[in-house]
């Protein structure tokens, strides 16, 4: 009898042991199912973020093309209503062009919010209410500051106008951040505290990026009362909307010192636009306010002859920087496997994406020109292209990293006047570790025998544009 215990009990204990096995192997396969589940929810993030991303600044590019083309258009209109001497109509294109200057960029931006939606991106409420912020301080532009007014407008109502149209675009919701975008009020010149990469190099003790571009700051430095004032905004330039830019100004000047009449009548054969009439007027001699191209649409490859992220042969004809878009999307992934918390900003994916309008004057001739050869704005932008973010205009900006902007615009005044830093800001974490002689003094060893390893990155490749090697490229 006590044999026969002895046999059921081994039974019972290896069933139990089976039972324990079993219990372990299914936790295991529960794991690696959830897991794969989140990997496919990841993946499918990422795809849905980038082809948001894409389509956004694609469609805000777009616009732009239209803005552009549509401006170039009425300044062959304005050619032509002067030959007919109607002050009427010339009175009425100009207003139009600066009409354009905003209603086409903020077309593109609702354009842009519609695209991302349509590739399944949600919107983000702090992106909606940085908007609507805006907007309210736009409405305070003409505010009458030692009897003038804070920036005038460039048409009747301008500011009013803008305002309504961005308060518009917010109430829709918006799901892809304009992040180049350009506010008069920002402040403008360089400082290394509006460098982003900065508080990269702090972080990542990259002391090549100090030797590179900020040779000595590391030994110069002393503490907060060291920085220069950050720079003040500059209230002369207000053309351009400050979402989406098209970078255009109005000039008051003959024509003939703009461009040559052989040129302007060629650019007007290839739009189908009868100018018959035009010789025989004295248009090129009179003083005409004209929409020309401003300094930003220099040669591209100027942005940084070191790292310009360039790979391949640029043709001449399309070598200009100008209006471009950047748009952030963010998409939040919900984890499903234990132990992941939900909240963690790893589980947000962000994708930014750099568009432009292209186009050529005397497109299919052998000798095709940029579209600021002659100055005059005419139209012959005719496709939009994805670019490499940091060949876009003010890729540094970071205009709707929410994060960035609440440093830029709320801690750095306060560390600048104090020393104070404010807890939970990553900028400001890295301020206080640069603060810290020892660091400091840790760059300036390392320098000290390991300088010749400090290169510039190649110009073929995605990295570079303004920041210089900055780590991201698309």
């Amino acid at each position: 009898m006590p044999h026969l215990i002895q046999i059921a009990l081994r039974r019972g204990n290896r069933r139990g042991q089976i039972a324990i096995f079993l219990l372990l192997l299914l936790t295991v396969l529960a794991f690696v199912f959830l897991w794969h589940v989140d990997i496919h929810r990841i993946v499918t993030g990422k795809t849905r973020s980038r082809n948001a991303g894409d389509a956004a600044a694609l469609a805000g590019a777009r616009w732009q093309g239209i803005g552009l083309n549509l401006v170039g258009e009425l300044n062959l209109l304005h050619a032509m209503a002067l030959s007919a001497n109607d002050a009427v109509a010339v009175n009425a294109i100009t207003n139009m062009q600066a009409r354009v200057l905003f209603t086409a960029p903020l077309m593109g931006l609702a354009a842009a919010q519609v695209a991302a939606k349509n590739n399944g991106m949600y919107a983000e409420a702090a992106y909606a209410r940085l908007i609507l912020q805006h907007a309210a301080e736009v409405r305070h532009y003409g505010d009458i500051i030692g009897g003038v007014p804070l920036f005038v407008q460039p048409f009747d109502r301008a500011w009013e106008e803008y305002a309504t149209l961005l308060e518009a675009i917010a109430s829709d919701g918006i799901a892809a951040g304009p992040d180049n975008t350009f506010l008069y009020g920002d402040s403008t010149g360089g400082h290394i505290l509006l460098d982003r990469n900065f508080y990269t190099a702090v972080a990542c003790k990259w002391w090549c990026w100090f030797f590179l571009y900020h040779s000595g700051l590391l030994q110069a430095y002393t503490d907060y009362h060291w920085w220069p004032p950050l720079p003040p905004p500059d209230p002369r330039i207000f053309f351009n909307s400050e979402y989406l830019p098209l970078w255009l100004r109005p000039d008051t000047v003959q024509l003939r010192a703009i461009l040559s009449t052989a040129s302007l009548l060629d650019e007007a054969a290839r739009d189908g636009v009868n100018m018959t009439g035009f010789i025989e007027t004295n248009v090129m001699f009179r003083n005409e306010t004209w929409y020309v191209y401003n300094s930003w649409w220099g040669p591209w490859s100027l942005m940084d002859t070191n790292t310009f992220p360039l790979a391949g042969t640029l043709k001449p004809e399309y070598d200009y920087a100008g209006a471009d878009v950047m748009m952030r999307v963010q998409a939040s992934i919900n984890r499903m496997t234990p132990g992941l918390d939900n909240s963690s900003g790893s589980n947000s994916i962000l994708w930014t994406a750099a568009a432009k309008p292209f186009g050529a004057l005397g497109a299919g001739t052998a000798t095709p020109l940029v579209p600021a050869a002659y100055g005059l704005v005419l139209p012959c932008f005719s496709a939009v292209r994805l670019i490499p973010i940091d060949a876009c205009s003010g890729s540094g900006n970071g205009s709707f990293d929410i994060g960035w902007r609440q440093h830029v615009n709320v801690h750095l005044p306060i560390y600048l006047a104090s020393g104070v830093t404010t807890p939970g800001c990553w900028y400001c974490q890295q301020l206080v570790t640069w603060e810290i002689p020892a660091f400091r003094q840790e760059g300036i060893a390392w320098l000290s025998t390991n300088s010749y390893r400090c290169t510039l990155p190649s110009p073929g490749g995605g990295g570079g544009g303004h920041g210089g090697g900055s780590p991201h490229g698309h």
